[in-house]
This record gives C-alpha cells, structure tokens and sequence, in this order.
C-alpha cells in the first residue's frame, strides 16, 4: 500500500454553468495528477452549485455524460477521483450523490448523501448506505458535508475500517466554525484521514457564501508519533482557507493502519448499550432546530 498522496479541489461553481464549471474541475484534477496525486477529491455538488431549488433541471443521471468525462479523465491520467454531484434517480426521485472513479476509468459506486436539513428534504431523497471501496491506496468511504453533523457516520465508517473518508461538502459560510470544529473530532472518530474538499463563492439565490477551508486531517496522536509539520499548529495536514486552489498532502497508510492497531478504542466500543429504546427519550421539536444546521 505505501504512502498515498491525497489532493482536495477548492473551486466555485457557477449557477446555470455546466459545461464551463466541468472543464474548471478537469483542469484542477490535471493539476493535482502533474502534482502526484492518486486521489483527487472534488467538492459537492460541483457540476451545478447548490441549485436544489432548480434540482428538477439541472440533476443529472449517475452514470451519464458527466461521468463519462471524469472516467475518461481518470484513466488518462491514473488518478482515482471523488466527485459530488446532483443526481437524478432512477427512481424519480433526485439525490445529493458522491461517485467513485478509480484509476482505470471505472465508475466504481456511489453515495447518497443520508443526512438532509428540512429545506434540502423538501427536493432531495435521502441515501440509506455507508459503501465503502477497496482501491489499490485503501480502503475509501464516502460522506458529505451536512454528514459532518452526525458523529455516527464516521463511527459507522470506523467499523468498516476505512483508510480514508472523503466529504465532498458545499456548506454555507455561516457555519464555517461549527464546521471547523466538529471536522478534527470526525477524523479522530473515524480513526482515518479526512479529505474534506469545499466548495466557494456565492449562491445568488440564497444570498449566502460558500465555506472553503479545504483541509485533509489526520488523528493527532497519529500526526505526532509521524512528527508531521502540523500546519497552523493542529492536526490539520494541509488547509485551503479561501479562494480556488488545491491542496495536496502525502500520508504512509501502512503505518497509520500500524498506529491505529495500537491506539485504536474500537476494541473497547459497547455498540450493545447505544441508541437502544429511551422511555423518556428527548425527540426532535420541528424542522426549525435542524434547519439551523449546514
């Protein structure tokens, strides 16, 4: 397995600007290959911004011309990339979707992103599946960035041993410090190495901004005993604050899966005494509490 170089994608995308916002994701991935890259992880929803309100139009299938382009690409240039976009379900119905393109050119699977806030579950279905994918680097599993709020998907992760989660997110800018701190805590949760590639810009229709701070992390602990030149201090690898941009860092998944063999608290987990029926549990109060989350 060895050491992986991981790159994370920072880019705007731009409403009602398919053709122009795909050619600027080819051109980053081409950057990050020349880079040495093996995996190139590209932000939520980047063929069409974050246009549920128009989800009906602008949704594409999964596989379909979008895919197309980033399989041929992949093969060309012998990177595995991760890429989110608005899918149209075979189903009717419409999705916040992942998708995994290995290094020859397969589309390998997709994530339905599971979690949605009560604006987005008024377009959007939601997924029901943690998949995970054995590449030539590891063990790779998906989520996105309204995932970031629920610490059971890394936790469901840990218990399918990936090696690296990847969170494709578009999240707006009023939550970049709930964000920030609940990013770190999903990394040590999951006890792997966290991609987390962020859209930028601005939704013209909602009126707000979009985070950025592209970052990939590690568990601390993991972090020091490999003596990484920490950037700002903490257990951030590499960080995107703001603006297009890609980020790339370079981690030895043998010996992280030899440190987490050590450290890990998975042997010491009680998953039989959690989420079991409360008589007095405290339930959710209406969809204004979760709309208040990204």
């Amino acid at each position: 397995m060895g050491r992986l170089r991981i790159a994370v994608v920072q880019m705007e995308s731009k409403l009602g600007r398919e053709p122009a916002n795909l050619r600027r994701a080819e051109r980053y991935v081409r950057q990050a290959a020349g880079d040495g890259a093996d995996l190139v992880c590209l932000p939520e929803a980047f063929l069409t911004s974050g246009n549920i309100l128009e989800v009906a139009d602008v949704a594409v299938p999964i596989p379909g011309d979008a895919t197309d382009q980033l399989c041929r690409v992949a093969a060309e240039l012998g990177v595995h990339i991760v890429a989110g976009l608005l899918e149209r379900g075979e189903d009717a119905s419409y999705y916040s979707t992942s998708v995994l393109i290995d290094r020859t050119g397969e589309l390998r699977g997709t994530y339905r992103r599971v979690h949605r806030h009560e604006l987005e579950s008024r377009y959007l279905a939601g997924g029901t599946e943690y998949p995970t994918f054995d590449l030539d680097i590891g063990r790779v599993g998906l989520m996105q960035g309204y995932d970031v709020n629920f610490p059971e998907v890394s936790r469901e992760y840990l218990r399918r041993g990936v090696d690296v989660l990847v969170c494709s997110a578009l999240v707006p800018d009023m939550f970049t410090y709930l964000v920030d701190m609940r990013l770190p805590v999903r990394a040590v949760d999951g006890e792997c190495v966290l991609a987390f590639a962020s859209g930028v810009g601005n939704n013209l229709y909602a009126g707000f901004g979009y985070m950025g701070r592209s970052q990939i992390l590690a568990d601390p602990l993991f972090l020091e005993s490999e003596r990484f030149d920490f950037e700002d201090g903490d257990e951030r690898m590499v960080l995107l604050a703001e603006g297009e941009g890609v980020g790339i860092v370079e981690v030895d998944i043998d010996r992280m899966r030899r440190y987490r063999d050590k450290a890990t608290l998975r042997n010491d987990s009680r998953p039989g005494t959690y989420w079991r029926p409360v008589a007095d549990a405290v339930t959710a109060t209406g969809p204004a509490t979760a709309a208040l989350q990204t």
